[in-house]
């Protein structure tokens, strides 16, 4: 065993040198002084196993790892204090990246230029046109503490922020100051959106085909293409349709075949073909996936240079071991652990998923290749690459999986497949960008008949993909939650959203939140804890409650939508009324006693439905009420309803007891007066609670006087994101996520 390890390590020393500092920074992450332990044991283990040096050097790059990544975070900490809650009258930034956003909003993150704190990285979120990475941008505004998740299985924006080295959110008020763009900034955001409109020149904008192209080529989410997103997600394929690793190591693998090709020697080719793969990753804006693929690259093909052997768990192990040393924080970055975990699967395992499909390769043993034809000779060569591949993707499927369980509760074996069938159209669409975009600027009419082929390549990889990702077993889910609960989100600027999920039995959605909720923080949460909507219940059309539209029946398996009228001026509302339907989902209008089964023997009554057809009138006097019957327990959803709702609801004489009261704000009105509460005699209230705009607030003297008529108030602003489920006793439990409290109430 000694022998063993001895001989691996003195083979590839700079990739156990750099795995000892992963488990070093992992622990050290928790509790430094475990991490100073573990690095002192490795030395030990290293000595002992190895020789004396490389326990020495086991030793010295765990304890400098610790101690590095100790040190950054005591800055980072630092300046998160200092800056958090600051109101300035003028900031000065200069931006990392181009700014990205939409609806007139966009942020990016800068290094601030002035002030005691000049240096700290903050993100900026601003109004009006998206400024381009380099320019300097100038504002008043407030510093606001990194946000933490105020839902389950919500996407960690403050601790992906920190891990970026971000110490705060700096919120312009209005539009920017001033810009300034200097030349050399200006000069390269031309270059590179210059290289961006290159390579769908001639095909329709926002065509599928276009998408594609960008997303594959230079990294573009596509905006509003949550379908075609889903479609290389469930089909496990989703780094091709991004600029990753894969794409660096095409660039590379074209220019050094073109090189060669024209008969240069290898030592000559390394050079060109480094700068073309840097030089993509900076067209491509510098992601990190494709920086460490280049720098990975680099580290192999230097060996070259100095005539040295080349060893590519060594030139892995150099580029994470300089990635550690230099922020052991971004460890904990999931494109991080996927990136340097498929590759080191690959390499360690590819001589084993070579003998797993070795039999696809075999020679005819009696038939030796001075003897073979053309036409068997090629057909060899296929069947070899295509051993090859599937060696490939099986081990990085097996070496992503525990990752992709962990981080994305998902299982894709159909990748195995999928992955070696759109790789080489990935390679096409990239060869064709490439050359689109090298000839645009001297025959662009060529170079948009070379689109014009490219798209049909696109448009086959998207359909591919799409095959692949309804294969029967082809994926699923590992964090399906058996226990039915009902899940009340706290959103941002008013926003509403809830979800009653039965486990296995289905799930409905409570309203969506609006369009940005809806993308990143109610969808990344129903995936996280397993629950998969198949209908939605729509209260009022509000644009804080429909989630843009198309993007929720994209996203999620939707049969069937219950719309509160029937017509609106929301441009999201129209879409739930008039497109819809053409995707499948199939459309109800809301009636007054109007009864719908949900999953858990639950049922879902219609206390109060609007009048379908008053354009004119405000979104919040549009409100359809709702109530649950849920295992004897009552609740009643108000969403944004006010007094005038309340009055109508009155006026019926309309039962309305419950148990729990879900209620939003109204922007104008008056909500639960005497009367109403008088007659709904509710035990409990869950009231959202929104910082911005002032509106949406919920008055302290509000909550006061509810406590005081013997109800308990669960104020959002609080308690965050709210789960109910019913303990085996029969009791209603309430647990908070933001601030971890937990009521029960037991049956009256």
């Amino acid at each position: 065993m000694n022998g063993r390890v001895a001989g691996f390590a003195r083979r590839h020393p700079l990739f156990c040198a750099a795995l000892v500092v992963v488990v070093c920074v992992g622990f050290g992450a928790a509790r430094p002084v475990l991490g100073q332990v573990l690095a002192l044991l490795a030395g030990v283990a290293g000595a002992w196993w190895v020789d004396r040096r490389h326990g020495w050097a086991w030793w010295a790059c765990g304890a400098l790892g610790v101690t590095l990544m100790g040190v950054r975070g005591a800055a980072q900490a630092k300046g998160e204090r200092a800056l958090a809650g600051r109101v300035v009258e003028r900031v000065e930034v200069l931006l990392l990246q181009d700014g990205a956003g939409d609806l007139g909003y966009w942020e990016a993150p800068g290094r601030l230029l002035s002030g005691p704190h000049a240096g700290v990285r903050v993100q900026w979120r601003g109004r009006g046109e998206a400024p381009v990475a380099g320019a300097v941008v100038t504002a008043a505004g407030r510093f606001d503490p990194l946000p933490v998740p105020r839902n389950p299985g919500e996407f960690d924006t403050g601790e992906w922020l920190r891990n970026q080295g971000v110490a705060a959110v700096f919120r312009a008020e209005g539009a920017a100051a001033s810009v300034s763009v200097g030349r050399r900034a200006r000069w390269t955001a031309a270059l590179r959106h210059g290289f961006r409109d290159s390579v769908a020149a001639g095909l329709p904008e926002d065509s599928q085909a276009a998408r594609v192209i960008r997303a594959v080529v230079i990294g573009e989410h596509p905006a509003d293409s949550d379908e075609l997103v889903a479609a290389f997600r469930n089909s496990g394929t989703l780094h091709v349709f991004c600029v990753s690793g894969l794409h660096v190591g095409l660039v590379g693998g074209i220019g050094w075949l073109l090189l060669t090709g024209c008969g240069v020697s290898r030592l000559r080719s390394v050079p060109v073909v480094l700068a073309a793969m840097f030089g993509y990753a900076w067209l491509t804006g510098n992601g990190p996936p494709a920086v460490r693929a280049a720098w990975m690259a680099a580290v192999f093909l230097g060996a070259f240079v100095f005539r040295r052997r080349p060893d590519a768990l060594n030139s892995l192990g150099a580029v994470l071991l300089a990635t550690l040393l230099w922020d052991g924080r971004l460890l904990f970055q999931t494109g991080v652990q996927l990136s340097y975990g498929v590759v080191a699967a690959i390499i360690i395992g590819a001589s084993a998923g070579g003998r797993w499909f070795g039999w696809i390769s075999r020679r005819e043993i009696y038939l030796p290749d001075s003897e073979m034809s053309r036409r068997q000779r090629n057909w060899l060569r296929f069947r070899q690459s295509l051993a090859g591949s599937l060696g490939v993707s099986t081990v990085a499927f097996a070496g992503s999986m525990p990752l992709t369980i962990i981080h994305f509760g998902l299982v894709t074996p159909v990748s195995i497949i999928a992955t070696v069938v759109l790789v080489p159209l990935v390679f096409t669409i990239l060869l064709l960008g490439i050359l689109s975009a090298v000839l645009h600027p001297l025959a662009a009419p060529l170079a948009r008949g070379i689109n014009r082929v490219n798209a049909v390549v696109a448009e086959a990889c998207a359909w591919t993909a799409g095959r692949f990702a309804v294969v029967p077993c082809g994926h699923f889910e590992v964090r399906r939650v058996h226990q039915p609960f009902l899940l009340i989100y706290d959103l941002e600027y008013g926003a509403g959203a809830a979800c009653f999920s039965a486990g296995r039995d289905g799930a409905v959605l409570l309203d969506c939140g609006d369009r940005h909720s809806f993308r990143w923080k109610v969808l990344p949460s129903l995936r996280r804890v397993g629950a998969l909507p198949d209908a939605v219940v729509l209260s009022h059309p509000d644009g804080g409650h429909l989630g843009g539209g198309a993007p929720v029946w994209q996203s999620l398996p939707v049969k069937q939508a219950l719309l509160p009228v029937q017509r609106s001026r929301s441009p999201a509302f129209r879409a739930w009324h008039d497109e819809a339907p053409a995707a499948g989902v199939r459309t109800l209008p809301a009636r007054a006693g109007q009864v719908l089964d949900l999953p858990d023997g639950a049922w879902l009554e219609v206390i109060h439905a609007p009048d379908p057809l008053a354009i004119n009138a405000i979104a919040d006097e549009r409100v359809a009420v709702h109530r649950l019957h849920w295992r004897g327990w009552r609740l009643l959803f108000l969403s944004d309803s006010g007094y005038w709702t309340e009055d109508k609801i009155l006026k019926a004489r309309t039962d309305v007891r419950a148990d729990v009261i879900i209620a939003g704000r109204h922007r104008r009105d008056l909500t639960l007066g005497d009367a109403f509460l008088d007659a709904v005699n509710p035990q409990v209230i869950i009231a959202s609670n929104s910082r911005f705009p002032p509106e949406e607030r919920l008055p302290d003297r509000q909550t006061r006087y509810w406590r005081s008529r013997g109800i308990h108030v669960l104020d959002q602003g609080q308690t965050g994101g709210v789960t109910l489920r019913i303990h085996p006793s029969g009791a209603l439990e309430f647990s908070g996520f933001a601030d971890r409290s937990l009521l029960r109430l037991k049956p009256r």
